[in-house]
């Protein structure tokens, strides 16, 4: 059956430990499988409109889970999560992402820190008040039993409404600060996602053993914080140097590309799937730059696809296979050649993954 899911209807069937546990298993299939990610894993189209209309996509496939994918919206526009057979290509269903995309970078934002957060980590600091840092107060109370749970915004008076507005919903002890600093020194576990128009995380700020993550994908680390760093990790390592803190310290002259490579330790697939590790120590900080990968939205789309249909949830399309797959022996020669071909020809982007 291949089935459309609403945002509406994704809200009401995906739980935190479903988005959690789902994220967790995209990051294992990526340290197993490494080659999950279309290539490039973000590419861009820009419609010259009066206000330039930007669309991206970003392909996806588990092969573990029998499943590939497209993600593809337009800014400030609608989002969706396109779901089919990895093997041969049939679809399965689409998914509105226009709220599981706030939801999926914020859980990865927490499954990260369940990988990297020294144990018994008690005091968390988020900087940023918007609709994904809604969902990272909604999630992180589900891995860690905070004592603390500082917001820092804009405004104050922002972070107070946003607190205000999210108590409610939150077991674990929130409350606004004034400033980035004030929600940052002492905090176990940071976590930034900002539109920030220049860097506000400072050196010395970060104390010892503490875990940042930055997902704003704009400059927000100073680079002189990055000599504090113990470990440093990534999601996907060609979009951690293409924007936000590695590529504005690259643009500034701050360090070389190269450089910059050799800083990073690991990603994030790497230590969920156990090849390299995460943390070497309790005292030790770590950097982690996550700026979203399909993969995680193609397993959680999975699952809610699945979910959905065991729940007689979401609407059936009409949508019915257009060819009549050949048989292996026909189709396996000429497969291998255009994929080879492919290969050949693809742009490097100088990044080992």
């Amino acid at each position: 059956m291949t089935l459309f899911v609403s945002a509406g209807e994704a809200r009401r069937l995906l739980t935190v430990p479903d988005s959690l546990r789902a994220v967790e298993e995209a990051y294992r299939l990526y340290g197993k499988e490494r080659s999950v990610s279309s290539e490039p894993s973000l590419s861009f189209m820009i419609v010259p409109n009066e206000a330039p209309t930007m669309f991206w996509m970003k392909g996806a496939c588990l092969k573990e889970l029998g499943v590939a994918g497209v993600f593809f919206g337009a800014q400030f526009g609608d989002y969706y999560m396109m779901v089919s057979d990895c093997k041969t290509g049939t679809l399965r269903g689409i998914v509105e992402e226009s709220w599981l995309v706030k939801r999926r970078t914020a859980v990865t934002a927490v499954v990260t820190a369940m990988k990297l957060a020294r144990s018994g980590s008690t005091v968390a600091a988020l900087v940023g008040a918007g609709q994904i840092g809604e969902e990272v107060v909604r999630c992180l109370p589900h891995a860690f039993k905070l004592s603390d749970f500082r917001v820092a915004s804009r405004t104050f008076e922002g972070a107070t409404a946003f607190v205000e507005r999210l108590k409610p919903e939150v077991d674990a002890p929130l409350r606004a600060v004034a400033s980035a600093e004030a929600a940052i020194r002492g905090a176990d576990i940071v976590i930034t996602i900002t539109l920030a128009s220049e860097p506000f995380v400072k050196a010395g700020w970060l104390k010892e053993g503490a875990l940042l993550v930055s997902m704003g994908g704009v400059h927000e680390v100073h680079h002189e914080v990055l000599a504090e760093m113990g470990r440093v990790v990534v999601d996907d390592p060609g979009h951690a140097l293409l924007r936000g803190d590695f590529a504005s310290w690259v643009d500034r002259g701050e360090i070389t590309l190269d450089a910059m490579k050799q800083r990073i330790d690991a990603d994030i697939g790497e230590i969920v799937y156990g090849t390299k590790p995460g943390r070497t120590s309790e005292s030790q900080r770590i950097m982690a730059v996550i700026q979203g990968m399909a993969v995680c939205d193609l397993a959680t789309a999975a699952f809610l696809l699945d979910k959905a249909v065991a729940e007689g949830v979401g609407q059936p399309l009409e949508i019915k296979p257009q060819m009549t797959l050949p048989e292996l022996t026909k189709m396996k020669p000429r497969a291998e050649s255009i994929t080879s071909g492919l290969r050949r020809r693809r742009p490097s982007t100088g990044v080992s993954a």
